[in-house]
């Protein structure tokens, strides 16, 4: 890292970056944090493909792990282009109580997703109950449920996500829920079989566990598109139904 970055990264608190989005929409990077959600979203090609890959216009993006709202940002930025007259809801799940009130403000700054719930909570492990989410001290981007070293503990509670979505097809399904992919695609295979478009982020498991996930999601209908992508530890993969003719 350059030193001009290491600097900026440190006083973004007080020296706020302001980007426009298709010339209006404000993305406001305002902690070294949002930086890295940035760099992981906006600048990696693993999540422009869904510019042009989409066919139609969407009706329902459910972001799981939505951080700080960036992803969501990123489809309503290629579907405004894309399909100018979209009127496309979006549904941002996160379990971190910080990460929540910084996306519900990124949203609010930029006017992207105007039509949207963002919902503290988890999902995957359970259906009920709650849990504990352990967040790295150094960075509130990092949490899991397994308890690691220097890591503060956030009471969570888990929920049904058919609550939310109530029955609907789901034209986009991002997921990164740290590892509990495996079990969010065992808990919901008939919300998967309303799924358009899947992408999702797999951690590392036994290659039983990865080759168990990906049958159920063929079983829901979901074609893996191309090769997964290897990015820091996990791959980042791309599903989609087969369109019928």
């Amino acid at each position: 890292m350059s030193t001009s970055s290491f600097l900026y990264r440190r006083l973004a608190r007080w020296i706020t970056c302001e980007v426009h989005l298709l010339g209006k929409h404000t993305l406001s990077l305002d902690s070294k944090f949002q930086i890295n959600s940035l760099q992981d979203v906006f600048c990696h090609p693993f999540y422009w493909q869904i510019y042009g890959w989409i066919p139609h216009a969407p009706q329902l993006v459910v972001d799981l792990g939505a951080h700080c709202g960036h992803f969501s940002m990123l489809a309503d930025t290629c579907f405004r282009v894309q399909f100018p007259k979209a009127e496309t809801e979006y549904i941002l799940v996160e379990p971190n109580p910080k990460l929540v009130r910084v996306a519900r403000r990124n949203l609010k700054r930029s006017g992207l997703c105007p039509c949207h719930l963002v919902h503290q909570g988890l999902v995957g492990g359970s259906r009920n109950g709650s849990a504990m989410l352990w967040v790295s001290k150094k960075n509130y981007l990092n949490a899991s449920l397994d308890r690691g070293a220097n890591t503060n503990g956030v009471a969570a509670q888990f929920f049904d996500l058919e609550m939310l979505v109530k029955g609907r097809p789901i034209d986009l399904l991002k997921v990164d829920i740290e590892g509990a992919e495996f079990d969010f695609v065992e808990q919901y295979p008939e919300l998967l079989n309303r799924v358009q478009a899947l992408m999702i982020e797999i951690h590392q498991a036994p290659e039983s566990k990865q080759k168990r996930l990906h049958l159920q999601l063929a079983e829901a209908g979901l074609r893996l598109q191309s090769a997964p992508i290897e990015h820091n530890g996990y791959s980042l993969a791309r599903f989609q139904r087969r369109q019928e003719v």
